[in-house]
């Protein structure tokens, strides 16, 4: 069976949401706020500074199960979502409850320019606005799914905090 690893906004997304999911830990990479959202989250004029995996550390996510029957339906939506130029689609291993399992995970190639006008990324979040939302509202979506499953990230919990000051 298939599998896909999450550690930001696809936590939530519906593409996945159907599907069974338990927390999972990918060992050598961190959450960062690598990449920018010009359309989903934000917009050209001012871009929403979104997640990706950064080498070191570790990321605590979510691992869900596709069936064989929904998975190039699955990869295909995903693809075009996370895969662009900014991330590379891998296979790493991940630990579950249940024991080490093979897993789909989209990694940062590099940053995406994010935060390049020096302006903090408390700053970026709240003036980004795109066709899905505004970018407090993506860390509120990143901070219920990690809630969901008992998942907690310093940054994300600290930058949550400051957003709702």
């Amino acid at each position: 069976m298939p599998r896909v690893f999450a550690y930001g906004s696809l936590m939530g997304d519906a593409v996945l949401a159907r599907y069974h999911a338990r927390p999972a830990r990918l060992a050598g990479y961190h959450r960062a706020f690598l990449h920018e959202s010009l359309r989903r989250w934000g917009q050209p004029g001012s871009p929403c500074p979104i997640l990706g995996l950064s080498p070191g550390g570790e990321c605590w996510g979510l691992v869900f199960d596709v069936p064989a029957s929904d998975r190039v339906r699955v990869m295909r939506a995903l693809e075009k979502r996370e895969a662009a130029s900014e991330r590379r689609r891998e296979t790493h291993t991940v630990e579950t409850p249940d024991g080490p399992l093979p897993a789909v995970v989209w990694v940062s190639r590099s940053a995406n320019g994010n935060g390049s006008d020096g302006s903090s990324l408390e700053a970026r979040l709240r003036t980004a606005h795109g066709v899905v939302g505004t970018g407090p509202e993506y860390v509120r979506g990143l901070v219920h799914a990690m809630e969901l499953h008992g998942i907690r990230d310093s940054l994300i919990d600290t930058l949550w905090e400051r957003l709702q000051g």
